[in-house]
């Protein structure tokens, strides 16, 4: 799992970034302007506040593995290694319907959240 904000609930850690996560927010940015790897980390670090950092073991094998199903292209320009990834059209069209995550996530999250605010029996 990528780095992750998480929340340290007494004895608990709770991560709040889900798994999964990753690849369709590196292909949203992708969508905006090709990058490179370190520039997606710093990408979502600076949109998030700081709050999601994720690193290169967990950008990098994203990368790898949207190259592998055709969503991204990796060029061979750029400075030292720095390889700019660009989005195919098929990853545009992955990325398409990803509109109502947002609001089923928050759906999601709220009945999770209800979990932990019952009080039960003593």
């Amino acid at each position: 799992m990528p780095a992750a904000l998480s929340c340290y609930c007494g004895p608990f850690r709770i991560s709040l970034v889900p798994r999964g996560l990753l690849k369709p927010v590196i292909l949203r940015l992708l969508r905006e302007r090709p990058m490179h790897g370190f520039e997606i980390m710093e990408e979502v670090t600076a949109r998030t506040g700081g709050m999601w950092r994720p690193g290169p073991g967990a950008v990098y094998p994203a990368l790898l593995a949207l190259e592998e199903k055709g969503y991204v292209t990796v060029g061979e320009e750029g400075e030292r290694a720095k390889k700019p990834y660009t989005i195919t059209e098929k990853g545009r069209e992955a990325v398409a319907g990803l509109g109502g995550v947002m609001e089923d996530w928050e759906t999601s999250m709220d009945t999770l959240g209800s979990l932990l605010t019952v009080q039960l029996p003593r």
